[in-house]
């Protein structure tokens, strides 16, 4: 464990301005999630340094594999046959932003109030209502390996390694029906039909076939200076001991989210607990907090971590 653990996130925290940038955290108080979201804060890297137009990144994590296509930078401009790509410039290091994957907003040219955008991320580029819009704009950097062209033009799907915030598709979907009704009937509360997979920040590919438990092998592919990095997610054992007006309760968490941030190195993990309360809650005293080492498969060392 780190000597200067991180903060916890009470809030969405974005790269730059709140909801116009890439959501680096979401915030760590879900209602609850289905499995671990596995997130990847970082940049592309060309193999020893020598720039080149063009590079794949990997991502492994346990039985989890994903990869994308990361390209230089390139923009639309006038051709014999109407708007074309240029060629994409060379590089050695490219961060893989939603700011450099395709999507975007354009204002009505009809209504300067009005916007059209791409709800699967609304900061990317190369989105248009019209090809001659693209003219001049910069063309997305970061593809997806599965999805049309591997980094023609045609691939126009999302793509990254980082959180997705909840106002985006396809969240946003799973958020339940917030109408009139709801609102005279229910709200605060949420509502009915609320799908718990809306707590996930993850893209979907990113999301663990079951929650993690630490131990799993980690393999990183030109997302580090070195190309490869590799190692296991570290195992923690975490128990909790909640205390209701002197009843005790013995509770266990499950692994939420697994953030990996190469460049600093930093690799953040986020447990989550929940118990119900209803008429206890306002017995509620305090909760242990313990870590658990495993010395052998039939002894376990305890020691309070925090409270």
């Amino acid at each position: 464990m780190a000597d200067e653990q991180l903060e916890v996130c009470l809030t969405p925290k974005y790269s730059g301005e709140p909801v116009k940038s890439s959501l680096l955290y979401d915030s760590d108080f879900a209602r609850a999630k289905v499995t671990t979201d596995i997130i990847l804060n970082g940049s592309a890297y060309v193999p020893h340094g020598k720039a080149k137009s063009e590079v794949v990144v990997t991502l492994r994590v346990g039985e989890l594999t994903k990869s994308l296509i990361v390209k230089g930078d390139r923009y639309w401009m006038a051709g014999l046959i109407g708007i074309t790509l240029g060629a994409p410039a060379a590089f050695t290091k490219m961060p893989i932003i939603y700011e450099r994957a395709f999507g975007g907003a354009v204002r009505s040219p009809s209504e300067p109030n009005e916007y059209a955008w791409d709800p699967r991320n609304p900061i990317g580029t190369g989105f248009a209502s019209k090809r001659t819009d693209l003219l001049g704009q910069r063309a997305h950097n970061v593809f997806s390996t599965g999805h049309g062209a591997s980094s023609g033009e045609r691939n126009r799907e999302p793509a990254g390694f980082g959180a997705i915030p909840s106002h985006w598709s396809p969240r946003v979907k799973m958020a339940g029906t917030c109408d009139a009704k709801w609102q005279a009937e229910r709200s605060p509360l949420l509502p009915y039909d609320l799908d718990d997979r809306f707590y996930q920040c993850a893209p979907t590919d990113q999301q663990y076939p079951q929650f993690l438990k630490g131990g799993e092998r980690v393999e990183l592919t030109n997302l580090t200076r070195d190309g490869h990095l590799a190692f296991d997610l570290p195992r923690v054992i975490l128990g909790f001991q909640t205390d209701f007006g002197g009843t005790r309760i013995n509770h266990r968490a499950n692994l939420h989210t697994v953030i990996l941030e190469p460049d600093f190195p930093r690799v953040v993990m986020v447990w989550h607990t929940a118990l119900p309360c209803h008429q206890n809650v306002l017995k509620l005293r305090k909760t242990r907090i313990f870590e658990k080492t495993l010395l052998s498969r039939q002894s376990v060392q305890t020691r309070r971590l925090a409270i």
